[in-house]
């Protein structure tokens, strides 16, 4: 597939909405030349690759986040810009949709200035967990069935325990010298048919962080621990607690990153299920 003749380049570049089942990709970002002769999969470097075949050069291709392997989008937001010939956005957008694979969409591509910075100015991000209360043959992909009953009340009340500032030192894997601090602007919760819907909105979230509350509420949620005990780790972080909520943390399968927000923006849809159980 060739790029369209007689386009001339733009001072900007393109913003793009993407979709992904995460379930076969290691993560969105793109790995070294090592790992991608190894056939490390990740969604940015598919993105890049079916560019690259379309004979269009990626000069920069950034996301919102990085999502860790396995997790899905809905609603990943990235900033993309080509040397040369730049192809118009419904011609870009076309190029997308016969070249990419089935687990990976491209929702929209609209024009963006040439400083537009997918994760830099983004002002929150929003993530869904989908736990399931039953056994399901079409939706495993997509939820955690944790094969006990929860309770929840329980897992309502310690969902709601992260909201705030807090320490998430406990929480989450920590580079060096990394700040655990987090603001968490709101934390839903809903039952909608067999499932039970989280939903959380912050600022920045840190490596593994979400998967970690879940753990943390699905516990509460089966009485094997109490919510006392993640406000007291919220309140004062230890190595041992780390190692503890990191053993408990929830598979990768059932979380989605929802929504970016941006100035001007749009709002965040009402909270209800990607994937119905019945």
């Amino acid at each position: 597939m060739r790029p369209p003749k007689g386009l001339a380049p733009r001072a900007g570049g393109y913003r793009l909405l993407v979709e992904y089942d995460g379930s076969r990709f290691q993560g969105w970002q793109k790995q070294g030349p090592k790992q991608t002769a190894q056939g490390v999969r990740t969604v940015a470097g598919t993105l890049e690759r079916v560019l690259q075949e379309a004979g269009l050069t990626v000069s920069t291709l950034g996301g919102s986040g990085r999502t860790d392997a396995g997790v899905h989008a809905l609603g990943q937001v990235a900033h993309l810009h080509l040397s040369g010939t730049n192809p118009k956005y419904w011609e870009l957008q076309r190029i997308l949709d016969e070249g990419l694979p089935g687990d990976v969409a491209v929702r929209a591509v609209n024009p963006c200035p040439a400083g537009f910075h997918a994760r830099h100015e983004a002002t929150a991000r929003t993530y869904l967990y989908q736990l399931s209360l039953r056994r399901t043959a079409f939706a495993k992909p997509y939820v955690w069935w944790v094969k006990a009953p929860l309770d929840p009340q329980r897992l309502q009340e310690a969902w709601a325990a992260f909201r705030g500032n807090h320490d998430l030192g406990a929480f989450a894997d920590l580079a060096k010298g990394e700040d655990p601090r987090c603001q968490i602007h709101a934390t839903d919760f809903l039952q909608d048919g067999a499932l039970i819907l989280l939903r959380v909105t912050a600022g920045h979230f840190l490596h593994k962080q979400v998967r970690r509350m879940v753990g943390a509420a699905v516990l509460c949620a089966l009485g094997k621990e109490k919510v006392e005990r993640i406000a007291r780790d919220l309140a004062a972080p230890t190595p041992e607690a780390n190692l503890f909520w990191g053993a408990a943390a929830a598979p990768a399968a059932g979380l989605f990153l929802e929504h970016v927000h941006y100035p001007g923006g749009a709002d965040l849809a009402p909270l209800r299920a990607e994937t119905r159980v019945l």
